[in-house]
């Protein structure tokens, strides 16, 4: 027995060396080793990847729990009230993440580290700005449309309540902060709070209060665990401190930038277009369909997602590292990186398709059960624009990089408009299939001009 055992020992040994001395298996290692612009970007969407793939797993669990206890009205109304939180804080919201780390990466490569708190104190003090603002646009939001959503007054009080948490439930320059200082990983734990507080809190919903409300808490406080998550990383892991800043020298900080207002006026405007195709839909669904419909377009879109983070994951790697190397190296450097991480999206965009077409449909029986079947032509369209989005997920940053954020807003509003049109067109009569179309409409025309200005004046 013994000597059987030390002889599997032997060969699992002598197969391990011969892998370990393989030439694929050390370039691999060599290549993640390395400091390279693209190892960087890999590394990064690995603990990007780590992070939102524990994510996705738990979403399935506590989207099963929802859908299957609030059915397709029920859970129309949740994600109505959940989407328009998420319009309002598009409406104000600044994307100081991208302020932190573009601007961020100049003063490090300038060696101007003092800065850069004062930097990110004042993207911190943007936020909390635009979430007071948003707090008073959602609450105007909720009032004008609940009739036309069918809310309730005690429907409206929880959608107002709930608006309030998530947007003070500010996090975006912290997200800034880690991605800056390359803490992508501490940035994964951190933004692992959110699926395992609404896991924990769609189980205690489901025990104690299996209704919109109960899910509405479990969310609100995934929120706030969230944030404090995010905070705390920051606090641990970055050299960035807030304490001893002046407020004068925190509001002085966008003099050092000759674009800093420009470009925050942009980034805001693009991640209002943003908002208006990935979130406006829904609500366009709901008013003009019903909260079932809204339910159905809800679920495809939501797992149509869980996939297709991988889209907004590499956009996300790929941006912190173009500014690092547009900052330090130039831009030669920057069109090599887009090139080597343009060929990854192409391929991830092909597999994409094929997870939508084959595990589409059984996905949404296991998930939700046969009254959320309709929705499996929705998923396969809104699949079909995940995936044109993917490989156009280089060009935005690239731009960005570049510093031509105003090309991006000039596409994705024109892109936005043909968008409305089409809803205009298509949901009175197709509903939630409707808004699909419209939306692979949105993406093919917004990627294929992004890729051409990127593509012809660079």
């Amino acid at each position: 027995m013994s000597g059987g055992f030390r002889r599997t020992r032997f060969s699992v040994g002598r197969i391990a060396g011969v892998l370990l001395n393989n030439k694929i298996i050390i370039g691999v290692r060599s290549f993640f080793e390395s400091n390279s612009s693209l190892s960087r970007v890999v590394r990064n969407l690995g603990w990007l990847l780590a992070g939102k793939g524990f994510g996705a797993v738990l979403s399935l669990f506590y989207l099963a729990l929802a859908t299957r206890l609030l059915e397709p009205a029920g859970f129309g109304y949740f994600t109505l009230i959940l989407v328009t939180a998420q319009v309002a804080s598009a409406f104000v919201s600044f994307e100081s993440w991208q302020l932190v780390i573009r601007f961020g990466s100049q003063l490090q490569a300038g060696k101007a580290d003092g800065d850069v708190n004062r930097l990110a104190a004042f993207c911190l003090l943007l936020d909390i700005g635009s979430a007071l603002l948003g707090i008073l646009l959602v609450t105007g939001l909720i009032l004008i449309f609940a009739d036309q959503f069918g809310w309730q007054d005690d429907m409206i009080g929880m959608a107002i309540l709930f608006a309030i948490v998530s947007l003070l439930s500010v996090r975006s320059s912290a997200i800034g902060i880690l991605r800056l200082f390359d803490r992508f990983r501490d940035g994964a734990l951190a933004a692992a709070m959110t699926p395992l507080a609404r896991f924990g809190g769609a189980l205690l919903a489901w025990t104690f209060s299996p209704d919109i409300k109960g899910f509405l808490i479990a969310w609100a406080a995934a929120e706030i665990l969230t944030c404090v998550a995010y905070w705390v990383t920051v606090r641990l892991v970055t050299p960035v401190r807030f304490t001893g800043l002046r407020l004068s020298e925190i509001v002085a900080i966008p003099k050092s930038f000759s674009q800093f207002f420009s470009f925050l006026w942009i980034t805001n405007l693009g991640t209002t277009v943003r908002s208006i195709a990935q979130q406006v839909p829904l609500l366009v669904v709901g008013f003009f369909v019903g909260p079932a419909a809204a339910g159905l377009f809800r679920l495809a879109y939501q797992l149509k997602d869980a996939v297709a983070r991988l889209a907004d994951m590499l956009g996300r790697a790929v941006y912190a590292e173009l500014s690092a190397v547009d900052s330090h190296e130039g831009g030669d450097a920057r069109k090599t990186l887009f090139a080597q991480t343009s060929r990854i999206s192409a391929i991830g965009s092909i597999l994409l398709v094929i997870i939508a077409v084959f595990l589409g449909k059984p996905a949404l029986q296991l998930i939700a059960g046969e009254a959320f079947l309709p929705a499996y032509p929705i998923l396969l369209v809104l699949s079909l624009a995940a995936a044109v989005e993917l490989w156009g997920v280089n060009f935005e940053p690239n731009l960005m990089a570049a510093g031509r954020p105003k090309a991006i807003l000039w596409i994705r509003t024109g892109a936005v408009t043909v968008l409305l049109s089409l809803m205009a067109v298509l949901i009175p009569g197709q509903g939630g299939l409707g808004a699909a179309y419209a939306i692979l409409a949105y993406s093919l025309l917004a990627n294929l001009a992004l890729w051409m200005f990127t593509r012809y004046s660079d």
